[in-house]
């Protein structure tokens, strides 16, 4: 088994956090709103990114081993976020649900990217991590 770490760090006194791979480096923030400096992309941004980033790895990979040649592919993450009270002082946010859209250009039939597109969202890593926390809908 394989192992990875990230040390996240607080830099002041607002949310600003540095998060450490041991290779690369990347902040996060909270909107000015919340007490943050929005001047990094929230924790929330990265999740979605990562999913979508993930995703665009996997289907050029997969894409690649089948010799499938893919001119574009954007993958849009929509996370559908509720927030709820918990008591007088506190409220809850939570992502309910990701919706994923793919759009694609190659040289794929366009009868058999569905197909494509479903073998990509069962073989993505993070898609596997998130999936029985989340309900996750995809499109294309």
């Amino acid at each position: 088994m394989r192992s990875m770490k990230v040390v996240s760090t607080k830099n002041d006194d607002g949310y600003e956090v540095t998060n450490d791979t041991g290779e690369f480096v990347f902040k996060c923030d909270e909107p000015e709103k919340l007490g943050g400096s929005n001047k990094y992309p929230r924790p929330i941004d990265y999740l979605l990114g990562a999913l979508g980033s993930c995703l665009n790895i996997t289907a050029r990979s997969l894409a690649k081993r089948k010799g499938i040649k893919i001119s574009t592919l954007t993958i849009t993450i929509i996370g559908n976020i509720e927030s709820r009270k918990i008591d007088n002082q506190r409220v809850k946010k939570q992502i309910t649900s990701i919706q994923i859209k793919f759009e694609m250009k190659s040289d794929l039939p366009r009868i058999r990217e569905e197909h494509f597109f479903q073998e990509c969202v069962t073989t993505c890593p993070v898609h596997a991590l998130i999936e029985n926390q989340t309900k996750i809908t995809w499109s294309y």
